[in-house]
């Protein structure tokens, strides 16, 4: 079979020249169409994406900004401070400072200074949640860590609990 006289080729020669042109701007289009569904899409696409990443990358930053020039009025003010003023304070100053803050001090029932570096808490009917995030900022913001704790679910109350702790420099 050769080429000259395959199906196609004579389909071709049978076209007037106006059919002829009408059938190339057809295959021209379609192929437009592919190359744009196939190349210049996904890449629309993707960029759009990253420019979604980069705006939401943006506010974060902005975000973060705030954040850190609220913490130095905090710390300028002597609210927050920083780690080496927290390890030149007693534990119990520590403790009962950061309690306050956080609003844990109400549950606390004793608070018993053991040692130099060592502080007995006992709380009552605190939220789990606030303990943790308070034993947390204990230990990231003031080197202090829980030695021993003792914990009892307050079952009748929803995510209260009763603990003894022993908190001090690790």
């Amino acid at each position: 079979m050769k080429f000259e006289n395959t199906e196609i080729l004579k389909r071709w020669r049978a076209l007037s020249g106006r059919e002829r042109l009408m059938l190339m701007a057809g295959v021209g289009g379609l192929c437009l169409y592919a190359l744009y569904q196939l190349a210049y899409r996904p890449l629309l696409e993707q960029s759009s994406l990253l420019q979604q990443q980069i705006q939401s990358q943006r506010q974060i930053y902005r975000h973060l900004q705030q954040v850190g020039a609220e913490v130095e009025v905090l710390r300028q003010s002597g609210v927050v401070q920083t780690e080496a003023e927290s390890a030149s304070q007693p534990p119990l100053a520590l403790i009962d400072a950061s309690s306050q803050q956080l609003q844990i001090k109400p549950a606390i029932k004793s608070l018993q200074q053991e040692g130099d570096d060592q502080v007995a808490v006992s709380l009552e009917q605190v939220s789990f949640d606030k303990l943790v995030y308070w034993l947390a900022i204990l230990e990231t913001k003031h080197g202090l860590r829980v030695l021993r704790m003792d914990m009892a679910d307050q079952s009748e109350a929803n995510g209260l609990v009763s603990v003894k702790l022993m908190i001090g420099r690790g």
